[in-house]
């Protein structure tokens, strides 16, 4: 029994180039300082062609371009304040984030000798809700260390993380 493999005659290369904007105005009230922003940005992913080589099941690509908008509407928080014996800064924010342009992203294969067809990979939401939160302890004078949460809530998809971090200033 023999068994075909198809390989591909050059290594695939994609690129992403990402232009954003931010605007905001703080506000300071007492201890707490509040921060309406809005938020543009674009996002496009280019990726070369490809051709493999083997076989009926070689695949090939002539590239593709995803181009994506993004606008988001929100408002920033933070707080500075001691926790045991630590200068602590609480920080969060909400916003609506609208998607626009392309929120599928599409890839057209064709196999040898085939016919083209496209591959949809998992949609952006069009319109979602964005909380983030999170806490940064200055440990040392120079060093902080950090817990934050990210959520994006859609009808479509629910995206959450957790995240911590430790930075030193030199």
């Amino acid at each position: 029994m023999s068994r075909a493999s198809a390989t591909a005659c050059r290594v695939t290369r994609a690129g992403v180039t990402q232009v954003f904007s931010d605007l905001g105005y703080q506000i300071d009230a007492d201890k707490v300082a509040v921060e309406p922003f809005v938020n543009l940005a674009y996002l496009n992913l280019d990726t070369d062609g490809f051709t493999e080589h083997g076989g009926g099941a070689a695949l090939s690509s002539k590239g593709n371009t995803t181009d994506t908008f993004f606008t988001t509407l929100g408002t920033r928080a933070s707080t500075a304040f001691e926790f045991g014996g630590m200068d602590t800064l609480a920080h969060g924010s909400v916003g609506w984030r609208h998607t626009l342009a392309d929120t599928v992203p599409i890839s057209t294969l064709a196999f040898s000798g085939g016919s083209l067809f496209d591959i949809a990979g998992v949609p952006i939401a069009r319109d979602s809700v964005i909380v983030n939160a999170g806490l940064d302890f200055n440990v040392r004078k120079h060093a902080t260390l950090g817990i934050s949460y990210d959520g994006q809530f859609a009808s479509s998809a629910i995206d959450q993380s957790v995240a911590g971090t430790f930075s030193v200033k030199f």
